[in-house]
């Protein structure tokens, strides 16, 4: 038993020495104060998980910059992913308004070297996502909600730099631009994440935390119950008499109990006369 014991215990202390390798790519959550705003629009926190972000009053060179963030360190070698939860809403978006978002990288010596700017539009009743570096990619979302707008960057054998995006709402995948190299770049490491364009009145709210997902499960109508209907049965057994009255039948058992003892004592009694006489 205690050889068990001890295989038990080395099995749980090396399950819990890599346990937190599990978490080493964890994605970077932007926060209100991640958002920095000095010359770049506005961010204003809705609740502890919403932050409001809007662009510039006046335009620069036709954008109107929103805030930026640099808060992510991730190193191309390693693979980048970053994440933005995006709330798309009828009522707080007009029809032909847009904002942009990109990620861009940086070289050794934090010089600018590319990004992927994704821009999204509203259109009538939906929303267009498209970017000008995937010229063939189109996503079109038709339901308000909230989305993920991931970015993922990394090195390919020959030290190009592929990018791609994906637009998701929860695990589901509404558009990627698929892998897209661009070349040689000498990027090392993510620069920022930046709304660089926010041509919205209302602004567009930005979760820190992606909000679980709805259960899908399908609601049971309940029933009503129905009245047990009254059986009536004649008992044609002393079992069925039994099980319907218990009082009566132990009252049985004992009158019989009483009668089988009077008629042994009586027999006992006659033996006795018989051998007097």
């Amino acid at each position: 038993m205690s050889k068990v014991k001890n295989v038990l215990g080395m099995a749980m202390v090396g399950l819990f020495a890599f346990v937190p390798f599990l978490n080493v790519s964890a994605l970077t959550e932007y926060t209100l104060n991640d958002w920095n705003t000095e010359g770049f629009g506005s961010a204003t926190a809705v609740s502890d998980n919403i932050t409001n972000i809007k662009g510039n009053e006046t335009a620069t060179e036709g954008m109107f910059y929103g805030p930026v963030s640099k808060k992510s360190n991730a190193k191309l070698v390693d693979g980048i992913t970053e994440e933005v939860y995006i709330e798309l809403n009828q009522d707080t978006m007009a029809n032909s308004e847009l904002f942009e978002l990109t990620m861009s990288l940086d070289d050794t010596s934090e010089n600018y070297v590319t990004e992927g700017v994704v821009m999204t539009q509203k259109v009538g009743d939906e929303y267009v996502l498209t970017a000008g570096w995937a010229p063939e990619f189109k996503a079109t979302i038709t339901e308000d909600g909230v989305y993920t707008y991931r970015y993922s960057a990394s090195l390919d054998e020959e030290g190009n730099t592929i990018f791609e995006f994906t637009v998701l709402k929860w695990d589901e995948v509404i558009g990627t631009t698929g892998q897209i190299n661009m070349g040689k770049t000498a990027a090392d490491n993510i620069r920022s994440i930046w709304f660089c364009n926010v041509q919205v009145a209302n602004g567009i709210n930005v979760y820190t935390t992606l909000p679980e997902k709805p259960s899908e499960e399908i609601p049971v109508e309940p029933v009503e119950p129905t009245e047990p209907s009254e059986e009536v049965t004649t008992p044609d057994s002393e079992s069925t008499i039994e099980e319907q009255n218990p009082e009566t039948s132990d009252s049985i058992i004992l009158t019989v109990g009483m009668l089988v003892t009077s008629l042994t004592l009586v027999g006992f009694g006659i033996k006795a006369l018989k051998k007097r006489a």
